[in-house]
């Protein structure tokens, strides 16, 4: 009896959900239906940060790629072209030890991107403020600093690149 209740409640959940219109994060489609493939070329870098544009460039390739909504192919292939810029990137401490040296400090970065159709030049889609940050800890090692700030980069890149996709496709 228990488990019968239990199957009629998931499948009522589940006409609910569906019944409202409700779809999970990242698999609508609102591109024009002519793009089927894109290129994402590597991002510019407009800050002192070496390498950040490959991080940031290698998150947007994989979200896309995982995602499989369209072909991520090479530029003279392509319906479409992603490009990017790593616009602007700020540390500041956010945890002071009792000598006040920093103990934890947090990174934002801030990337513009552009979605260009390669047939007619038309710009699909635009955000020239996409931002998001990350914390992490400041060691007595300089090198396990850098560590960990890498580390961090690479979670917001992550984080950053889901953002970008779902806005490329929702055109939010």
């Amino acid at each position: 009896m228990v488990k019968k209740l239990s199957i009629a409640g998931i499948l009522m959940l589940a006409v609910l959900v569906a019944a409202c219109g409700y779809q999970f994060r990242g698999k609508q489609n609102n591109l024009p239906s002519d793009v089927k493939s894109i290129a994402i070329p590597v991002f510019k870098n407009k800050t002192n940060e070496i390498r950040i544009e490959q991080i940031f460039t290698d998150a947007v390739i994989l979200q896309f790629n995982r995602s499989q909504m369209v072909r991520v192919v090479s530029e003279s292939n392509a319906d479409a072209v992603l490009t990017g810029t790593v616009e602007r990137v700020q540390i500041n401490d956010v945890a002071l030890t009792a000598d006040d040296t920093s103990r934890q400090r947090r990174i934002t970065v801030w990337v513009s991107a552009k979605l260009t159709r390669t047939r007619d030049g038309k710009v699909l889609w635009q955000n020239k403020s996409l931002w998001q940050n990350d914390s992490y800890n400041v060691s007595s090692s300089p090198t396990a600093t850098d560590s960990n700030k890498r580390v961090a980069l690479t979670a917001l890149a992550k984080e950053l690149a889901q953002t970008l996709h779902d806005s490329v496709f929702e055109n939010f």
